[in-house]
C-alpha cells in the first residue's frame, strides 16, 4: 500500500542555513498534495514559529508543534485554527527545571499561550530567538516562578556551548527524566515536555483522529527528538547528516537541509502519482 501521509521535521531536516525551505521541496509538496498525499509538519518550534513553513508547504494536516505538546489546525478564513490537543508540563516539574537553570546559569525558555517567556535576555536567548524568529518576553510581573503555576506547553534550556550543553542535558535528564520527557533537537536546545509527550505520540494521536494507519505514514527527521516519530511510522526516513541513532532507525536516507530532501522522498515513494484505483 502506498503511503498516505508525509510528516516532516523542519530544523536540521528541511531548513537550510538561512532557515529557508528549498523551492524544490515546496514544489514537490504541492505535487504530492495534488495526487492525494496528506502533508504535515512535526516540529519542536512554537505554533507561530512553525506556521509560516507549514503554510509555504501548503500542508493538509494540523501542525504538530512543541515536540507534540500542541496539535493545532492551520488558520482559515474563519480565523485561528482550533486546538486539537494540548499537554502541559506540570508546575512541579517546571519549577525544578527553573531552579536548576538559575543555579547553573542556564537560559530557560518557558512557553505559555504561544508566547516565549524568559528571565532575562542573554546571549543564549538571542541565539534561540535567531533560530525561532520569535521575540522573547522578559517575565517580571509576575516572574517565571509564579507563571509556571499555570503550567507550560514546553520548556527549553538553551546552552549554545556544546560542552556545557552536554552537561545540562545530562543534569536535566537525571533531575526530571522520570516524570517528563527530556530530549534534544538542535545541539544547544534541551527540550522538556510532559511525560509521554513526543512526536511519535502526536503522530499516533493524529492518525487515530484521521482514521489513518501508522503503516501509511512516512516520517522524516534528523535528531533524537524525531526518533519516537520514526519509530511509529511505517516508512521512517532520515536525512544526510542526521544523528547516528536516527540513521540507524531509518529505512531510507534523503538529502539533508537545503538539498531537496522532501522532493527526493516524494520521488522515491511515488507520492506525486495518483493512487491506483
Amino acid at each position: 500500500m502506498r503511503p498516505r501521509l508525509l510528516i516532516t521535521d523542519l530544523d536540521g531536516t528541511l531548513l537550510d542555513r538561512n532557515l529557508k525551505l528549498d523551492p524544490r521541496d515546496v514544489e514537490a509538496a504541492l505535487r504530492a498534495k495534488a495526487a492525494g498525499t496528506l502533508i504535515g509538519v512535526a516540529t519542536g518550534r512554537m505554533y507561530r514559529s512553525g506556521l509560516p513553513y507549514a503554510q509555504q508547504l501548503d500542508t493538509s494536516l494540523p501542525l504538530i508543534c512543541y515536540q507534540g505538546a500542541l496539535i493545532q489546525e492551520l488558520p482559515g478564513e474563519a480565523g485561528p485554527g482550533p486546538v486539537l490537543l494540548r499537554r502541559e508540563v506540570p508546575p512541579e516539574v517546571s519549577l525544578k527545571v527553573l531552579e536548576l537553570a538559575r543555579r547553573r546559569g542556564y537560559s530557560l525558555n518557558v512557553y505559555q499561550d504561544d508566547n516565549l517567556l524568559v528571565d532575562a535576555i542573554t546571549p543564549d536567548v538571542e541565539f534561540y530567538v535567531g533560530v525561532s524568529q520569535i521575540p522573547a518576553v522578559v517575565a517580571k510581573d509576575p516572574p517565571l516562578e509564579e507563571r509556571l503555576q499555570n503550567g507550560s506547553t514546553k520548556l527549553t534550556v538553551v546552552v549554545a556551548d556544546p560542552d556545557r550543553f552536554a552537561r545540562a542535558l545530562a543534569e536535566l535528564t537525571e533531575l526530571v527524566g522520570a516524570e517528563a520527557e527530556v530530549t534534544r533537537s538542535l545541539v544547544g536546545f534541551c527540550e522538556i515536555t510532559a511525560k509521554d509527550v513526543n512526536k511519535g505520540a502526536a503522530v499516533t494521536w493524529l492518525c487515530q483522529h484521521l482514521g489513518a494507519e501508522l503503516s501509511q505514514v512516512i516520517a522524516m527527521g534528523d535528531a533524537p527528538n524525531d526518533l519516537p516519530m520514526l519509530a511509529v511510522a511505517g516508512s521512517p526516513v532520515a536525512v544526510e547528516g542526521a544523528s547516528q541513532d536516527v540513521l540507524a532507525a531509518a529505512e531510507w536516507v534523503s538529502p539533508g537541509p537545503g538539498g531537496g530532501g522532501l522532493a527526493a522522498v516524494v520521488s522515491h515513494y511515488h507520492l506525486d502519482r495518483p493512487p491506483l484505483a
